[in-house]
């Protein structure tokens, strides 16, 4: 993203000194090509997708994806946004493509990181069946994300964390083995200005006395709960 145009080598050095491997997600056409060009980087992985509001350019990222399927660990993020769309016929349209990025990550074997942003209910109805999904920046309820798991699938939990209560219930109450953290840089800062890989450290403390144990095991069970999920070595 343009955020880190000025310094973006320093920012994946910071994380790598720190031992913090990034997962980058596209969300066009454009910030997939860009992010496949992160792969030179040896702890960035790559996932391609398309955010919901760009659904016009679904023929071609999925073109894109298919040709650069060896080079992902998933397919995403994708799915519904039904904060900044409200028309009934946008959000129809944007179902429709989620519907073929499902079909997508069946036919290539890859998870699904999955946009829901007041659309949780919604997306779980349309990809409850994959067989791994990761609910990206999860905002939804408890009771949803219990069913989330019951699937097999994977709650992310962001740096919002840090602020906040609800988030931490959602701790208190999912399977460890079906939670993951993550970022969102460069948005969802704890810190002020932008966010950044590295930040992770401050959600993972957070997670850490939550569960009430060692900052390593969790350390541990987020990591290879991660590679899980998106079959990562």
């Amino acid at each position: 993203m343009a955020a880190f145009d000025s310094d973006r080598p320093e920012v994946v050095e910071r994380a790598h000194r720190a031992s913090v491997a990034l997962v980058n997600s596209g969300v066009d056409l454009e910030s997939n090509v860009a992010t496949k060009a992160l792969l030179t980087y040896k702890n960035v992985f790559a996932s391609y997708g398309l955010s919901p509001v760009y659904y016009k350019q679904a023929s071609e990222v999925i073109r894109f994806i298919r040709q650069n399927v060896g080079s992902a660990c998933a397919i995403g993020e994708v799915g519904l946004d039904f904060y900044h769309v409200k028309q009934a016929s946008e959000r129809t349209r944007q179902e429709n493509t989620l519907f073929q990025f499902i079909r997508l990550s069946k036919e290539l074997g890859l998870a699904l990181i999955l946009h829901t942003r007041d659309a949780e209910e919604r997306v779980f109805e349309l990809a409850h069946n994959v067989d791994t999904a990761v609910y990206h920046c999860y905002g939804g309820s408890v009771e949803l994300a219990k069913k989330i798991v019951d699937c097999g699938h994977y709650v992310s939990i962001s740096t919002r964390v840090c602020r906040s209560a609800q988030h931490k219930e959602l701790l208190k109450v999912l399977p460890r083995e079906h939670v993951v953290i993550e970022t969102d840089s460069p948005f969802l800062s704890c810190h002020k200005g932008r966010n950044e890989p590295i930040f992770v450290e401050d959600a993972l403390r957070v997670v850490s006395r939550v569960w009430e144990e060692e900052l390593e095991d969790t350390a541990s069970m987020l990591v290879n709960n991660t590679k899980n999920a998106l079959n990562l070595v």
